[in-house]
């Protein structure tokens, strides 16, 4: 780093070329009051500004904010998760890197030593536009066109860039939401509502073998930002910002694969996978979430003798999420789903879980425990249980009610638990 004699401008060009968050571990907190000067009252000493290249009404594109847009509240959003020092310190740099590669002049960094770098994101959309007229003039010299066309043509690429970015601001305000949801989720005891007083390894990112702080990987950063930027709808949205949330706490929680596969799915593939996660079960590593398996168990029928047409997952449908790359053909469960039922003497059984609640399975009597239990159905993909907790289960009560009237005929019961 910039030796303390160094001069402003020498500390400015080592920022111009580094990053706060490669150097995390030598800040440290500090207290400060500020005298924030409202937006709605410009400094009438500040420097006028130059004048803005002309355009007719009827070719400039709309850079008018939307008090309704999301990515207006990514300042805060992202201002309070960067500052709260109560999320631990490597999700905290994790988020910071993520939300400077991703975040463009709606949203300020927030860390004073690098004012320069703030000043170049909030100058980016005016620079880029007015790039994009310079270019423009000197395409319309070179070929004989009406001007106009070239002037249309242009203000429509820079509604596009402006487009794309404000998605990147509205997923990644969600991802510090949900970021922040997860760790209060995470840190609290939920039988007493009363906060931990020590966070676990996987909550602080730090649950590698040598103990090394695990950081957010450019090269997924690179896809993520190429397939996030074309995410309009809010559904969508929601799921990437989850899934970068997901990334920021615990790196390499998702492939660049689930990435793309999601970016990939139309809207009836993904009503169907929302399908298929609302029957679901589901078992988790215990610490950290990670889905080992999910599958809807088929109860006791093929999949080819249309199982589940009922519940409106009929042969064809199944075999669109497997050409999704959601679900395989494997019907055999890849972990032993024996090991929830409970059997007096014997440790509590593994919770699985079904309608984002923890079940168990209890036999009528010590003499009914099964020697083998076969819950063979659709099984998921590793990019399917990857994209497992960012999909908002549906009730499906008749399902649940099917899966329960199964299970009794094997002379077992479900019964829902508490997961600490």
């Amino acid at each position: 780093m910039p030796p303390p004699d160094a001069t402003p401008e020498e500390i400015g060009e080592f920022w111009d070329t580094h990053s706060l968050a490669d150097y995390w571990d030598k800040t440290h907190e500090v207290e400060f009051e500020v005298n924030l000067k409202s937006r709605q009252n410009p400094d009438t000493d500040a420097p006028a500004q130059k004048k803005d290249i002309s355009m007719s009404d009827e070719t400039k594109p709309d850079l008018s904010t939307n008090p309704d847009d999301t990515s207006n509240t990514a300042l805060d959003v992202v201002t309070d998760l960067a500052l709260d020092s109560t999320i631990p310190a490597p999700i905290r740099k994790n988020a910071f890197k993520a939300v400077d590669r991703l975040c463009s002049a709606l949203i300020d960094v927030p860390v004073g030593a690098l004012e320069r770098r703030a000043a170049e994101k909030r100058a980016e959309s005016e620079a880029r536009i007015k790039i994009r007229d310079e270019i423009t003039t000197q395409i319309t010299q070179q070929i004989k066109v009406n001007p106009e066309y070239a002037l249309r043509a242009g203000h429509k690429y820079a509604e596009k860039i402006i487009r794309e970015q404000r998605n990147l601001d509205k997923i990644s305000a969600i991802a510090a939401e949900e970021l922040e949801k997860a760790i209060v989720m995470e840190t609290t005891n939920r039988s007493t509502g009363e906060p931990n007083k020590e966070v676990s390894a996987e909550t602080t990112n730090q649950g590698t073998d040598n103990n090394e702080e695990k950081t957010i990987d450019d090269d997924w950063l690179n896809n993520f930002e190429n397939e996030a930027r074309q995410v309009s709808t809010e559904e969508m949205q929601r799921r990437f910002g989850r899934i970068l949330a997901g990334e920021i706490k615990k790196p390499g929680s998702y492939s660049i694969r689930t990435v793309k596969v999601l970016s990939q799915l139309d809207q009836d593939v993904a009503v169907l996978f929302k399908k298929l996660c609302s029957m679901s079960i589901a078992f988790e590593k215990r610490v950290g979430g990670y889905v080992l398996d999910a599958r809807v168990p088929t109860l006791g029928r093929n999949v080819e003798q249309n199982a589940l047409s009922k519940f409106g997952l009929d042969v064809e449908e199944i075999n669109v999420l497997n050409e999704s790359g959601l679900v395989i053909s494997n019907q055999a469960p890849l972990y032993p789903y024996n090991l929830c039922i409970g059997i007096e003497g014997i440790p509590e059984p593994v919770p699985f879980t079904h309608q984002v609640r923890n079940w168990v399975l209890w036999p009528f009597s010590p003499l009914d425990v099964p020697g083998e239990f076969d819950l063979s159905g659709i099984t998921f993909s590793t990019v399917g249980c990857e994209l497992y907790h960012i999909v908002d289960q549906d009730p499906m009560p008749e399902y649940t009610e099917d899966l329960k009237k199964f299970l009794e005929e094997q002379k077992l019961q479900m019964v829902e638990v508490n997961r600490s």
